[in-house]
C-alpha cells in the first residue's frame, strides 16, 4: 500500500510537470550573473534579465523565480561646500563634501588636484576644481570655484605706535597680513633716530617673532620715534614707530 501512494504522487508531479509553468513575483536577488545546480538535476541560470530553472529530461517546465540587476539605491549625488580664499594669491581655501547618498557604498573620492579617499580639502588657491565620487556601479562628478577674497585683505597694514606697558593691549609693534603667504618670508630691522639699529629678525610674524620694544640684548627702550625697514615678496617698506611708555 505504501509504495502504491508513493507511486502515486510520482505520477501526479510527472504530470504537473508536463504542462505547468509557475511564475513568481520578481524580485531582485543579485547584481551579477552566474550559474548552479539544485539537488534532482535542476541547473539555474543566473544572468542580468530573468531566473530560469529547466530539467534535463523529457518532461521541462520553466520556473521564473527572478531577476538580477545592479543594486543602485537612488542616483549618487552630493554637494560641495567651499570657503573662498582670504585674498586673490593666498593658499587659504577649502572645500569638503556634503549631503552624500546613493548607490552601493563604499565610496571612492577623487579630486582634481589627485588627492585621494579624503572628504576635504584646505589650503586651496582661487581657480575652479571638480572632484568625482565612485561606487560600484555610479559615479558623479560636482566642479566647484574656489573664490578670490578682496585685494585688500592682502594688503600689509604696519601700524606706527605701540605701548610696551604690560596692560596687555598693543604690547607689541604690528604688522597685519605678515603671515600671509606672499609677506611669510621677511626680514625686519628697526634704527633709532641716530642710525643705530635696535632691532632685527627674520620671519616676523607678530607672535613668537615680534617687538617688544627692547633691544637685541634685551633693555627696554626708551620712548620716542624709531624707524623700520621691512624687507618681503621683493619690495622694501620704511615708515616710523612710535614708542610710548
Amino acid at each position: 500500500m505504501r509504495k502504491r501512494e508513493i507511486l502515486t504522487f510520482i505520477l501526479m508531479l510527472l504530470a504537473l510537470s508536463s504542462s505547468a509553468q509557475v511564475v513568481l513575483d520578481r524580485q531582485v536577488i543579485g547584481s551579477s550573473g552566474g550559474s548552479f545546480s539544485l539537488n534532482g538535476g535542476l541547473l539555474l541560470e543566473q544572468t542580468i534579465g530573468e531566473s530560469v530553472i529547466s530539467t534535463i529530461g523529457n518532461n521541462d517546465f520553466t520556473l521564473t523565480q527572478g531577476f538580477h540587476q545592479p543594486l543602485t539605491e537612488g542616483l549618487l549625488s552630493f554637494d560641495v561646500v567651499t570657503s573662498a580664499s582670504s585674498c586673490p594669491t593666498s593658499s587659504d581655501g577649502s572645500a569638503f563634501i556634503s549631503n552624500l547618498t546613493g548607490c552601493v557604498p563604499p565610496y571612492e573620492i577623487v579630486w582634481s588636484n589627485g588627492v585621494i579617499e579624503v572628504d576635504s580639502l584646505d589650503r586651496l588657491l582661487p581657480g575652479f576644481y571638480s572632484v568625482t565620487v565612485f561606487s560600484s556601479f555610479c559615479q558623479e562628478t560636482v566642479e566647484f570655484e574656489i573664490v578670490p577674497g578682496p585685494a585688500t585683505n592682502c594688503a600689509l597694514r604696519i601700524f606706527n605706535a605701540f605701548t610696551p606697558d604690560g596692560d596687555g593691549k598693543s604690547d607689541t609693534w604690528t604688522i597685519e597680513n605678515i603671515t600671509l603667504d606672499e609677506f611669510r618670508q621677511n626680514k625686519v630691522e628697526i634704527f633709532n633716530r641716530w642710525g643705530q639699529q635696535v632691532y632685527s629678525a627674520r620671519n616676523y610674524n607678530n607672535e613668537d617673532v615680534v617687538w617688544n620694544g627692547e633691544s637685541e640684548s634685551g633693555q627696554e627702550l626708551l620712548s620716542g620715534t624709531y624707524f623700520y625697514v621691512l624687507e618681503t615678496g621683493g619690495i622694501t617698506y620704511k615708515g616710523y614707530i612710535e614708542l610710548i611708555r
